[in-house]
């Protein structure tokens, strides 16, 4: 009645031990390609806002220090 459900041949134990080595070295290899692909994200990111606040702060530099002003004491 259910023949379409029943295996043709039975696998044996090595080769379903192989088949199981290979889906978790095909699972280990999928994370390690998301894992790589994330920190190569979030290294360009870095490197975005590192060379902003270089830009901001030769900007800053560059403008008059109005607190120097303030904080002047009589000599």
């Amino acid at each position: 009645m259910f023949e379409y459900l029943s295996p043709r041949s039975l696998a044996t134990p090595q080769e379903v031990s192989d088949y199981l080595k290979l889906q978790q070295a095909a699972q280990d290899f999928r994370l390690e390609v998301e894992h790589r692909a994330r920190l190569e994200a979030y290294c360009q990111w870095y490197y975005q806002v590192a060379a902003e606040n270089q830009r901001d702060l030769e900007q800053m530099r560059s403008e008059v220090n109005l607190l120097t002003w303030f904080n002047r004491r009589s000599a």
